[in-house]
């Protein structure tokens, strides 16, 4: 088992020393002797082996080895204040962790302003943000937080956003040159892309089902739909760059160019919420409430 050779209050020190400039400035800070300081470097230094700080004049300068070991001293610092601000926050019932899942439809840009709200305030609870295709209420556990489009028959939630999804091809596929009011039909003989499972299985869009190829994530399905290789339903904000520069292009179709889905915020009970939790609930209710026409609060 590894015995260090050195104590964090040796590195405290040694920190102390250099940023006041000197044993005395650094002794005063402290509020302990000089010679103690004097002592706690000296035997650090001789533990292990290395000259961390030699003295010229009244100050004491950093050697090249010293400067490598003050930036990692420093790492060293904030690690052991986390760990103590953790073990105090856990005492007050102050979450570690929070799990959010957000479903791939899901816009980000609002998202993360709720988490760089959430951030400062976090108190070193980790949020774990899960993206799924499917977002199910069934799968929340107490204290969870969900970004979803399927909203329970029997559940309230707060309202974020409406998502349009586009029937998009690459410029140079033959379908991009098909003309207006394509019909099902003629759009079924041509390769369609998208997410699996079908992201829309609760909604009846009378799609090919199957036949088509199917991907994990919107970018894969961008990427091949890039090169060509059909045609696919995409979220409006996840391919506006590619619609502006041309190398997507939107489809004319018989039965309707557009289709709309909304996301809803849920948790399985806002009383199984811990003060972290409810505190990234806040950063989010922020953030969407007053710019949405409308909204239901969740349960």
């Amino acid at each position: 088992m590894f015995r260090p050779k050195s104590t964090f209050e040796q590195w405290r020190i040694f920190q102390a020393v250099v940023d006041c400039g000197g044993y005395a400035q650094a002794a005063e800070a402290l509020n302990k002797s000089q010679s103690s300081l004097n002592h706690a470097v000296a035997k650090l230094q001789q533990s292990l082996g290395v000259p961390l700080l030699e003295v010229r004049g009244r100050k004491a300068v950093l050697t090249p080895a010293g400067e490598i070991f003050l930036k990692r001293a420093r790492q060293l610092s904030q690690q052991v204040e986390e760990l103590e601000n953790l073990a105090n926050n856990l005492e007050r019932q102050w979450e570690p962790q929070i799990n959010l899942y957000v479903s791939a439809l899901q816009p980000r840009d609002r998202l993360y302003r709720a988490l760089a709200h959430f951030y400062p305030r976090s108190r070193g609870c980790r949020v774990n943000l899960h993206e799924r295709i499917h977002c199910h209420f069934n799968a929340l556990q107490p204290g969870d937080l969900m970004l979803s489009e399927h909203l329970p028959g029997d559940r309230t939630g707060l309202l974020l956003d409406e998502v349009c999804l586009l029937p998009l091809c690459a410029a140079s596929h033959p379908l991009a040159k098909a003309g207006n009011g394509i019909s099902n039909d003629k759009l079924a003989s041509y390769n369609q892309l998208s997410l699996h499972p079908p992201i829309h299985r609760s909604v009846d869009w009378n799609d090919a089902d199957d036949t088509g190829w199917k991907a994990t994530h919107y970018h894969e399905v961008i990427a091949m739909l890039h090169l060509g290789l059909g045609y696919a339903w995409l979220p409006r904000h996840l391919v506006a760059r590619d619609m502006a520069e041309g190398s997507l292009v939107q489809l004319d179709l018989e039965s309707g160019n557009e289709r709309h889905l909304y996301t809803y915020l849920l948790t399985l009970s806002a009383e199984a919420l811990g003060p972290a939790t409810e505190l990234l609930l806040r950063c989010l209710r922020n953030e969407y409430q007053g710019e949405q026409p409308q909204s239901r609060p969740e349960k």
